[in-house]
Order: structure tokens, then sequence, then C-alpha cells
């Protein structure tokens, strides 16, 4: 290697120009890796494909390292906005952008929280079922709680058109009712089956396996939101084709509602599940070890004192 400026080579060769290492730097990098500690944003920047045009990553915790794989839990702001914060699940291969899951608020956090813990405690180590599937287990007062309270909701959607946000009467219109006071739109579909909005601290996060994927089997999951144009969830899923090898995967879905609300109908296209289709540029944010899913958890409760949610 040649040196063109103090810590700047380039290859003879091929005319590659690399930057000298800072050995300290990456020695201190290292260790709050090993010890699940904050890196500052700029590491991200400059290591992985985070392109701050778009998003400014504050810190990280790196969750898992290769020499070509990277898994990080981020906190982030939009380029334009800085006061808004949010929490950012990302993998790299090869340090390029393989798979990505944002969290916006505190209540989906929990919500995410209370899942990979629940996930964890009923999966063991090659993600086979080992808790109390298909079996009745006693529901907790918090459970039925919010069973009661989106039961009432329902009730009086149907009976009064009663908006489940702000309790004032709505309009009904062809397909859906909407609220002219604060916008709330509730769809109608089949008999008796309004479809609106759950505030996420009312999910009850039981495990079901009704979920809109395509190409994978799901084994069971959990959803940590759920809006009508936007649901996510946590699912261990399989290929149809290998039922034996399991794997955990960060989904997040959209729903076009403006054919709903005109038509009265889903359009279902091409890669399209019960209306919903993955939102874009998610890629592919799958967790193979098991083993990871408790460090994960601490690095996501980590973030959630220093946000302070």
């Amino acid at each position: 290697m040649e040196s063109l400026v103090p810590g700047i080579f380039q290859c003879p060769r091929c005319k590659k120009i690399q930057k000298q290492k800072d050995d300290k730097k990456e020695k201190e990098a290292e260790t709050h890796i090993e010890q699940g500690e904050f890196l500052d944003g700029d590491y991200f920047h400059k290591n992985a494909s985070l392109n701050k045009q778009y998003e400014i990553c504050e810190k990280g915790v790196i969750i898992d390292k290769t020499e070509t794989r990277l898994f990080a839990a981020l906190i982030c702001h939009s380029a334009y906005l800085k006061d808004e914060k949010y929490i950012r699940l990302s993998w790299w291969k090869t340090y390029q952008h393989a798979g990505m899951f944002k969290i916006y608020d505190k209540d989906v956090l929990n919500n995410v929280i209370t899942s990979l813990e629940k996930i964890n405690d009923s999966f063991d180590d090659v993600w086979k079922w080992i808790g109390k599937y298909g079996k009745q287990e006693p529901k907790t007062e918090e459970i039925l709680e919010k069973e009661k309270y989106l039961e009432l909701l329902r009730s009086r959607i149907i009976e009064n058109r009663t908006c489940p946000k702000c309790q004032k009467k709505m309009n009904k219109e062809k397909s859906h009712y909407e609220c002219q006071h604060c916008g709330e739109i509730v769809i109608l579909e089949g008999y008796n089956q309004p479809i609106f909005n759950i505030p996420s601290k009312e999910l009850d996060l039981s495990f079901q396996a009704n979920f809109p994927i395509n190409y994978y089997m799901p084994v069971s999951g959990i959803t940590v939101k759920w809006l009508m144009g936007e649901w996510k969830a946590i699912v261990i899923i399989h290929s149809k084709d290998n039922p034996n090898k399991k794997w955990l995967r960060f989904y997040w879905w959209m729903r076009d509602l403006s054919n709903i609300l005109k038509f009265g109908q889903r359009e279902i296209g091409e890669g399209t599940q019960m209306g919903w289709k993955a939102q874009k540029g998610i890629a592919s944010p799958n967790m193979y070890d098991k083993k990871l899913v408790i460090p994960l958890i601490k690095a996501l409760k980590k973030i959630q004192a220093d946000l302070d949610w």
C-alpha cells in the first residue's frame, strides 16, 4: 500500500483507497458490543449503509456482529424532524441493508418487549413450540378487561354508530362510518363486523396464526400493532417445503384504504393477502438464532430507559 496522505493508503495494483484503522477506537467499539452498551450513531453511518440524507442515528446497541452480518437496535430521527425519535431494528449483510423494523411509540415498544419475552418462554432453541399451544389457559384479569373494552367499542359502533376514538356519533357512508368530529373511520365488513383502529396498549398480545403471510407458513405469532391501514407482528414461520426449519420474522404490513372507502371492497393484487401488502423497504427482518432474543430484549429495555418511554 502506498501512503497518499497521513492515514490514507492506495493499492498500487487495483488503486483501491483505504483508511488506516484506528486500533484504539476499534477496541473500544468491540468492548461496547460485548457489554451491550451504546455506540455512537456515527459508527452505524460509517460502518453500515445508513444514509444520513434520510435518517440520523443518534446511538445504537449491536445485538450480533460477524464478519459479514450485523444486527442492531438503533435510536434514530428523521433528517427533517429531529424531535420525532423512533427505534429501528436493522439487519445488514456484508454491511448492506438486509432488513428493518421501526417502532414509533412507547406502547408498541412495550408490546414488542412483552411479545419477545413470551416467545422466548414458548419456543426452544430451534423455534419448536414448547408452550401450551392449543390448550385453554386461564385468562388474566388484564386480558379480560381488554376483551371487555373492545367488545364494548364494537357494540356501541353497531348499535349507535359511536366513534371508538371520541365517542361521538359517526356519519354513515356507503362502505364505512366516518366521524365528522375527529376524522376516525370505521370500515364495515360482512355482517356486523366493524373494523377499526385498536390502541396498541389495548392489544391482548395472545398467540395466533392468522396472518397475511406470503410464501411462508406461520407457526404462531403475536400482533404488536393493529390499525386499519397498518399491522405489525412478530411471527415464527417456516417454508412450505421444509417445516422443520423455523425462524422468527418481524412483519410490517400496510393496506391501501382508498379502494375500500371508494368501492366498499378490497383490492387483491399480486403479493397481497387479505388486502395487506408488506411495507416497502423492510427487506428480510429475520432472526434465525433464538439465543439473540434475550440480548434484543435487553437492548430494547436499555433504549426504553434512555428515551423515557
